[in-house]
């Protein structure tokens, strides 16, 4: 697992390198938040997070490579693939694929004088979950479904973007059987940034999810604060980093911290 996150990390700046990475003028890129502005883009992503709640201790590890192509000024097609590496007290470690996914975004950026307006949406399909185990948040075995929906401001140094998003399980058939119960949640994702340099940008993302069913799927609810910072260069793409701090308490399904580091390049983010 260490030996393919340096890799990683090695050879996506080098590859990048190789193109000449135009200026961005859309919309910043949220960290942590799922972005309703379109992209052409490649990311990689390297995470963390633990949570030790009533003597049971969880740490999850996450390398995860994500591609998007603009294939016009508001639609482009997104997909994702990596490697999650999770541990339990009292279990034995878990290495699996995340689940394969692909989607189709649209975003409409409206200019207003100096400031710009962004309005967009997407719908994802996620693969089965192959070789995984149930642990109680998502059935390895069902499909998922994701549509999102979502707003975004930009106005001098101050950005926003908004996201509302959907989930629920389903399996080849689409419909729950009566020995079946899909999970299903609702999200809403908040990223607020501020750039302090040309090259620097700040950000303070939050995001709450609130499951369908509160008391059968409560696992899946959280509310997490994500400060993270931007430091993009001319040619050589952006370099990210931002922590998770859980803000609901430890019997409301809180994490204890977690960090991300990631690394974009954009090939074309004209708007």
């Amino acid at each position: 697992m260490k030996r393919i996150i340096i890799s990683s990390l090695f050879c996506l700046p080098l590859t990048a390198s190789l193109y000449s990475q135009p200026n961005n003028k859309g919309f910043a890129h949220p960290l942590q938040v799922e972005p309703v502005a379109v992209y052409s883009k490649i990311r990689g992503t390297v995470s963390y997070w633990d949570k030790n709640f009533n003597e049971v201790k969880e740490i999850n590890k996450n390398i995860n490579v994500e591609g998007e192509y603009k294939f016009s000024e508001s639609f482009s097609v997104i997909s994702s693939i990596g490697r999650n590496e999770y541990s339990q007290t009292d279990s034995s470690k878990e290495i699996t694929w995340d689940r394969w996914n692909a989607g189709l975004k649209y975003g409409k950026v409206f200019e207003n004088g100096s400031s710009q307006f962004l309005i967009g949406g997407g719908l994802r399909l996620y693969d089965k979950k192959r070789n995984g185990e149930f642990r109680e948040r998502e059935n390895p075995d069902f499909y998922l479904i994701r549509p999102n929906f979502g707003l975004g401001y930009k106005s001098g140094i101050f950005q926003i973007m908004s996201e509302f998003r959907f989930q629920t399980e389903t399996n080849r058939h689409g419909r729950e059987s009566s020995l079946e119960e899909f999970k299903r949640y609702y999200q809403v994702g908040i990223a607020p940034s501020f750039a302090i340099a040309d090259s620097v940008r700040i950000f303070t993302e939050l995001e709450y999810r609130e499951p369908i069913d509160k008391v059968a799927d409560k696992n899946l609810r959280y509310f997490n604060f994500y400060p993270g910072i931007s430091m993009n260069t001319e040619n050589f793409g952006s370099f990210n980093f931002s922590v998770l701090l859980g803000v609901l308490p430890k019997a409301d399904n809180a994490m204890d911290r977690g960090i991300r580091f990631s690394y974009f390049y954009f090939f074309d983010t004209s708007q």
